[in-house]
Parts: structure tokens; sequence; C-alpha cells
């Protein structure tokens, strides 16, 4: 491994960007169930209504990211990464900022729409800043890297907001028609690491365009979206599912912990914390080369959905504490088999159009984080044990066609010796 390639400001840039994107993420989880009842309490909303209401402004985010992320992509090939990165931590900015004065549930919408537009361009344009700073052979590390500084947000996330809106400050203003409660707190947080955020990205950064990079002999010469997405669809459809599965794992573990199994905003906090931290730590371990050379990311990828899915269903049978904690562990380590290798043959097999490669699975990716809440807010009013099971199955059904299936040759690719 070249140190040379991750020891830089630049790609510490890029990292410490996406641990802040990725605190707004985390945040917002434990504290929404109770934000929620407070903005609606006396409205006549029932709780179905609420539920769906939840799984709404949870996909809401990655729905708008879906439509945007593909343009912010293309659009850091022609334009260079900075400046459309710049943009988007003005974005989460202003999405903070309008939840941390909300008075009413449009402004909520109001406020996930504005996240979704604009830091729909932080996570496929810094990624590919990471494929432009660094080689084909270290690419999935970096990757791995990445996945962990988002990973460690959405640790730190979780347990900021529910210390923080638990401050008894007792605060309850009115500005005209903002209100600005205890809930506001870590929102108000966020707006000042977003603020602080800028001035590191503007001087550590330097804008990059597509016109230095070399040919790469491993990356597919396509030109235009639908080729590019033909040649990407295994990988794109892998990280669909996935994507759809873990948000809808979110979305249910937060509305099920506190109705079904009584827990507080600390206690769900206590879930997240360990998905984020194993997903986030085991990522560059397992696309390591010692780890590469025993397990194929081919093998790496169908071990992680099997993870995901016994874990998954494993969850329904499961109160305790404890026991709910160790089986998130593993359905994170799931996680951290799928996510690195599926992105970084993305990248690579994307090379030519890193940006709108990257943007179109970011894309993908979005479009599965907005099905996933929806699908699961509509199992839940069926079932409250169905959003878990037929997850469960179908990623358990997925992992056993990827291992019999031979036709995705290119899911046997040792990424750590490609270029050597």
């Amino acid at each position: 491994m070249d140190r040379e390639d991750f020891i830089n400001k630049k790609l510490l840039a890029v990292y410490i960007s996406l641990f802040i994107v990725a605190l707004g993420f985390g945040v917002i989880l434990p504290i929404l169930p109770f934000y929620l009842e407070r903005l609606v309490l006396g409205s006549g909303i029932t709780s179905e209504n609420l539920n769906f209401h939840m799984g709404l402004l949870t996909s809401t985010y990655p729905l708008f990211q879906m439509f945007f992320a593909p343009i912010w992509g293309r659009w850091s090939d022609r334009l260079g990464r900075k400046p459309l990165i710049i943009m988007g931590i003005w974005g989460f900015i202003m999405m903070q900022l309008v939840i941390s004065i909300s008075n009413a549930l449009w402004m909520l919408y109001l406020a996930r729409i504005i996240g979704g537009v604009f830091t729909s361009s932080i996570i496929p344009v810094g990624y590919a800043l990471i494929s432009d700073l660094t080689s084909t052979k270290n690419r999935a590390f970096g990757i791995a890297l990445a996945g962990t500084s988002y990973s460690l947000g959405v640790v730190v996330g979780p347990f900021l907001g529910g210390l923080l809106s638990r401050t008894h400050l007792h605060l309850n203003y009115r500005l005209g028609h903002f209100h600005i409660n205890d809930f506001s707190v870590p929102f108000f947080i966020l707006t000042l690491l977003g603020l602080g955020l800028l001035p590191v990205v503007a001087r550590w950064l330097k804008n990059t365009a597509m016109d230095y990079k070399t040919a790469d002999p491993v990356g597919i010469d396509l030109q235009g979206w639908p080729q590019l997405v033909r040649g990407l669809s295994p990988y794109l459809f892998l990280s669909l599912i996935y994507q759809a599965a873990l948000t809808l794992f979110e979305f249910v573990f937060s509305i099920y912990s506190k109705n079904e199994l009584q827990y507080d905003a600390i206690s769900i906090g206590y879930g997240f914390m360990v998905c984020a931290l194993v997903m986030g730590l085991l990522q560059p371990v397992v696309v390591s080369k010692k780890i590469s050379n025993v397990i194929s990311n081919r093998n790496q990828v169908t071990i992680g959905f099997a993870l995901f899915g016994i874990a998954i269903v494993l969850l329904v049978f499961s109160k305790q504490l404890v026991l709910v904690l160790i089986l998130i562990g593993l359905l994170a380590a799931g996680g951290a088999f799928i996510t690195p290798n599926i992105t970084a043959f993305i990248s690579i097999l994307g090379k030519q159009q890193g940006g709108q490669a990257l943007g179109i699975q970011n894309a993908v990716n979005s479009l599965g984080q907005g099905v996933g809440p929806i699908a699961g807010s509509w199992l839940l009013t069926l079932n409250t044990s169905l959003p878990y099971l037929v997850t469960g199955i179908i990623l358990t059904v997925l992992a056993l066609f990827l291992s019999l299936n031979k036709k995705l040759h290119s899911l046997t690719i040792n990424l750590t010796t490609v270029n050597k």
C-alpha cells in the first residue's frame, strides 16, 4: 500500500466531509419519532399516520438524492470536484438550520428536500475524488476508509442527537413562525459544524478535473448514461437491494424498538451505534490484501448478504437489548463485506466516467433508501414482524443465487492485485 495515497489533506477533507454529513443522518434517527410527536401534538394525526409520515420523511431525503446525484457526478467530471462538495456542505447547513427552527410538519419536509437536493453531491463526488487520488490497487481501501468515516459519523450522530435533545435546558422560544426548543439543539450544533467545515474544505481541497487522468486498462470505455448503466447493472442491482434492506432495518428499528420493545432514545441510539461502528471498523479490514487473498471479493459480497439476511430474521425473535445488539453487529458485519467491494467494482469498471458512475450508484442507493422505509412502513401495518422476515428471506435467497451464479465474472476480480 502506498501511504502517500492516504496521508494528504485532500483525502482528509473528503473523509471529514463524509463524517459531518453522516452526523446529520445519524442525529435525527433516534429523535425523529419524538420530534414528530411534538410537531403533530393536538393536530388529530393518528399513530398510523405518524408512522406513515416517518417513512415518508425518511424517504424524501434519499429520493431527491436519487434524482440529483447523477447530475452532480456528471458536473463534477466537467467542473471539478471541489465546487460541488462546497455546494453540498451549504445544502447540509441549510437543512440543519431549517430543522432546528421547524414548528410544522411541512418545514421538516422542506428541510429534507433541501438536504436531498444539495448534499447528494457530497457522497458521489467525494468518492470520485478518492478515485482520482488513489491508484487502482488501493482504491478499495480508500473507499473503505471513506465508508469508515461515514459510519463513524452515524455512530456519533445518534448519541449526539439523543444526548443533546435531552439537555434539560427547557428551551421553548417562538420567533415569529419559528419554534426553538430542546429538540433544536442538535441541529444548531450541526449547523455550526457545517459552517466550520467550509473553510477547511476551501483551504485543503484543490479543484480536480478529468483531463489529468491517465488511461486505465480495467475501466470500461462507455459513452452516455444508458450504456454505463447497462455495463454496471449487476452491481447497481446489488447496491439497490442492499441499501433498501439497510434503510428498512434502520427505519423499522426506531419504531419497533420504541413501540414493541419499549426502548428509549438512548437505547435506540445504542443499536445504531453498534451497527455503524462494526460496519465502519470492519470495512478497511475485509478489503485488505490479507483478507482478500483468503476470501475473494466475490465471496465477500455473498457472505455479506447471507450474514445480513440471517441476522435480520433472528431479530424478530430477540427481545433483550444485549442479544439485539449482537445481532445488529452481525448484520453490520454483512454490510462491511458488501459496501466497499461493490463501490470499488463500480469505480474501477466505470473509471473513465468516474463521477458519472459513482453518481449513478448513489442515485441507485438513494432509490433503495427511499424504497426501504416506505416498504417497511407498509409491512409494519400488516404485521410488526413482516419487515424483518421479508427482508431476511430476500437477502438469503440473493446470497444463495450469488453463490451459484458464475456469470458475474467481474466479481472475481481481486481488487488488491489489480494493476499490481
